[in-house]
């Protein structure tokens, strides 16, 4: 579908039946991002204290909340006043759902959840509004790389298993002018077979799990498909952090801007990469804090756990939500024009971390450094027990006798000499339910 016919025709039309006027919103927050920095944050503030004022009068969970913590709406004049505020836990939804919606509500809203990745699936409810403000602060940031709304999208993502969900995302990949690369089956089989299919559908970008997009990449180069000549505007990896091995194939086998994008449900697009390489944060629209382990504002520069305030979801308002990912924020300043505030993603989750015997912690991105090797094309490691590990491998042709032994020693160095590792060769490492693939699980308390 052209994409002058996507947008006018087909996104435009259905976006205004559900109530998400995106067109309204995507001009103003073009200009918002060229704002000196002290009026975004006064635009921030601003938002701020509405939401601090409606969730106080409308919303029985934060009703409650403010009145045992001695809360006053007048109390929260800015982003300073957010440390009066309790922080919110995935706990605390799961257990309050029902309390944290505006009970008096007459918005169209619609129900999402969560993936679930954390352990946890979080259903939470937004306003029509609040999901094009969404859509329209994501077409801002692909605008950053010459992307406009209708524009042909290649998506590496996960396929549903009942036809009902199946059909229902084939019509939503209809309407938003895109295809689906199933990242369920990334594989030396299907590469040549989906190449076919991008190469017919002549997609302006890549969209998706980065290890999707890796392991296309790499089965492609395997292949001989010469990436270069499809001509993308962008390729845009989101849901899994992007590691140097990551970096290294994308930039011998595309000739386009690849670019990181920080978000989660919940909330949207949270911080997005810009061509100079840096994460801008939506900070005209959310509210980001950096904590300490006791909920203490960390500096800028030391890592904290990320805490967003939503700052335009009036349906179901999430304030101070600890996502579950740690990050930094950094006062330098990008060159790229963009004024909004930066901020860099750290390793990832909490609870991605390889414990030793002798209680050290070491993040799991320590494996992208030690088990990703030229002879390893995909990995993913299990902690059975402190002192015993699986390595699931699909090996690569240049896998050899050595090429076990050198891994071997490489995790040995880290974990200890003490400990047992056994190794297990498959064709295909199995995804997550939501098709990405986790380098490291922990099957300890």
């Amino acid at each position: 579908m052209h994409r002058l016919i996507a947008q006018y025709l087909v996104y435009y039309p259905v976006q205004y039946l559900r109530g998400q006027r995106v067109w309204n919103y995507l001009n103003k927050l073009r200009e918002n991002q060229y704002l000196p920095l002290d009026d975004i944050f006064g635009i921030r503030d601003r938002k701020l204290m509405d939401i601090i004022h409606h969730s106080s009068h409308n919303v029985p969970y934060y009703k409650k909340r403010f009145k045992k913590s001695g809360i006053t709406p007048g109390m929260i004049r800015g982003f300073d006043d957010l440390v009066y505020i309790p922080v919110l836990s995935k706990r605390d939804i799961l257990e309050n759902e029902k309390e944290l919606i505006d009970m008096q509500s007459t918005r169209n809203a619609y129900t999402r959840k969560t993936s679930g990745s954390t352990g946890m699936t979080l259903h939470f409810r937004k306003e029509g509004q609040a999901l094009a403000i969404n859509d329209a602060i994501m077409y801002r940031c692909y605008s950053w790389n010459g992307i406009h709304i209708g524009d042909k999208q290649a998506r590496f993502w996960g396929v549903p298993v009942s036809s009902y969900l199946k059909n229902k995302e084939l019509i939503k990949d209809l309407i938003l002018n895109r295809i689906r690369i199933s990242a369920f089956d990334i594989s030396e089989a299907s590469c040549i077979d989906q190449y076919r299919r991008i190469e017919r559908f002549r997609p302006a970008y890549f969209y998706g799990y980065t290890t999707a997009i890796y392991g296309f990449c790499l089965y492609a180069r395997k292949s001989g498909i010469d990436l270069k000549k499809l001509g993308l505007k962008a390729v845009i990896c989101t849901a899994e952090k992007m590691y140097p091995h990551h970096v290294e194939l994308f930039n011998e086998v595309f000739d386009c801007p690849v670019v990181d994008e920080y978000g989660s449900s919940e909330n949207g697009i949270i911080a997005f990469q810009c061509r100079e390489g840096n994460m801008h944060m939506m900070a005209d629209h959310l509210c980001i804090e950096f904590l300490d382990e006791n909920n203490e504002r960390v500096k800028p520069g030391e890592p904290g756990k990320i805490v967003i305030t939503d700052l335009d979801a009036y349906e179901m308002p999430l304030i101070r939500y600890e996502i579950g990912d740690i990050g930094r924020y950094t006062e330098k300043r990008c060159s790229c024009g963009i004024n909004l505030p930066l901020m860099e993603i750290v390793e990832g989750r909490k609870e991605d971390f390889i414990r030793t015997q002798r209680g050290k912690l070491i993040h799991a991105a320590y494996l992208c450094y030690t088990l990703k090797d030229d002879a390893v094309y995909e990995f993913k490691m299990y902690q059975q027990k402190l002192d015993r590990f699986l390595v699931q491998i699909v090996k690569s042709h240049l896998f050899n006798e050595d090429t076990q032994r050198k891994l071997e020693n490489n995790l040995r160095s880290a974990l200890g000499e003490g400990v047992m590792i056994n190794f297990e060769y498959l064709e295909r490492i199995p995804r997550e339910v939501s098709g990405k693939l986790r380098y490291f699980v922990s099957e300890i308390d």
